[in-house]
């Protein structure tokens, strides 16, 4: 074979050989200047490494290496980007200590990024407690995904929070996968991961505290699938607070499986503004869910309103929710009424199912149900006794 007819295999092994290595190219935060003593600020080589793994062809690792504290001012880091995008969080970023930054609504952002990739055995400390007692909505997200398609977050954990310590906002098929959160179960809207106007969500194996809800699930949250989620303390997972504004994108097909519940304010909880505008949920499931010691094992609250509403608002939602299953939801209350639905005398919960449930009532005596404006049927055991 002459040097002519191996040229095609050789250039093809040249080019799958600078493909390889563009792939594998790492941009270690410490090479652009950082300093792991939790003092100097880190954010020009945070997003140096960023821009340098971005811009290379076939993407590139961002590399936090596990030698200490990196503090990092509040910082975007956005695409569209050359190729797979990996950041290796094996080290602890860490959030500056004011209560409220000039970015507004983040410490981290990461945005129009295909193939993003988080993985790591590292942390994201927020230095939320200077914040909390402002109860300020102007608090940051540790970290905000916005118009992120094809992503995984692995591994990682986030502590102290300011407000949210996740939100995934315009996105679509992203997964969060053996995830660590932390915060005190006082600490104020400190929810675990907030879903908003993304489809294609996946929440596994993970084990969230905190002070708000372990999961919280806005407007235009679709196709939603959490599984084997330890939550507690918190406010536990809830679809909602819905019908706040005008035009909200509907909620549907959310399925919440094979999770514990321990000394959460709520199980699984659906709730709307009491005075609200026009959206629905729909194609919910709950199943085989573990409850202990759980305030609201089971409710769907429409008459929500934590400021002062008149009696006049009370109930008069219109968010329609319908065709939501809860099936082999099994532990304790600590509050007699284990099953609550307290739906809109505007539109009526449709299409509600009970199947094989198990609640008891911590404080002995019988639980009960509540149910005003719903409409359902159930199946099998039934403990509380069923009021639909």
């Amino acid at each position: 074979m002459g040097l002519n007819s191996l040229m095609p295999i050789i250039i093809l092994l040249l080019c799958i050989f600078k493909y390889c290595n563009a792939q594998s190219k790492v941009f270690d935060i410490i090479h652009f200047g950082a300093k792991p003593d939790g003092k100097t600020d880190n954010s020009k080589a945070l997003s140096s490494a960023w821009s340098g793994a971005c811009e290379n062809n076939g993407g590139g690792v961002v590399l936090i290496p596990a030698q200490g504290r990196f503090l990092v001012l509040p910082l975007l880091l956005q695409g569209p980007c050359h190729g797979v995008i990996r950041i290796q969080l094996d080290g602890e970023l860490l959030a500056p200590s004011d209560k409220q930054f000039a970015t507004g609504d983040y410490w981290l952002s990461i945005q129009n990024v295909n193939n993003l990739f988080i993985d790591g055995l590292g942390r994201l400390t927020g230095s939320g407690s200077s914040a909390w007692p402002s109860h300020s909505a102007n608090r940051p997200i540790s970290m905000k995904l916005n118009n992120i398609n094809t992503a995984s977050i692995k591994n990682i954990s986030s502590y102290d929070s300011k407000l949210f310590h996740f939100a995934v906002h315009g996105s679509r098929d992203v997964t969060f996968d053996h995830i660590t959160v932390v915060a005190p179960g006082d600490s104020p809207n400190t929810d675990g991961i907030h879903i908003s106007s993304s489809s294609g969500i996946n929440i596994m194996h993970s084990t969230i505290g905190t002070g708000d809800d372990c999961i919280s699930l806005g407007p235009g949250s679709k196709s939603i699938n959490i599984t084997n989620v330890y939550c507690g303390p918190g406010h536990g997972i809830s679809i909602g607070s819905l019908g706040k504004y005008p035009n909200e994108e509907n909620v549907f097909e959310v399925t919440v499986r094979d999770s514990t519940f321990v000394g959460t304010t709520n199980g699984a909880r659906i709730k709307s503004w009491s005075s609200s505008y026009s959206s629905m949920v729909s194609k919910v499931t709950f199943v085989n869910l573990q409850m202990n010691n759980v305030k609201n094992p089971i409710i769907i609250d429409q008459s929500y309103c934590p400021d002062s509403c008149g009696p006049n608002d009370m109930s008069k939602s219109k968010v329609q929710i319908e065709d939501v299953r809860y099936e082999g939801i099994r532990g304790s209350s600590n509050t007699q009424v284990a099953v609550d639905f307290e739906c809109s005398q505007v539109l009526p919960c449709q299409g509600i199912v009970l199947q094989d449930i198990n609640l008891t009532f911590n404080g002995g005596g019988q639980s009960t149900s509540i149910c005003h404006n719903v409409k359902g049927s159930t199946f099998g055991q039934q403990l509380p006794p069923s009021c639909l």
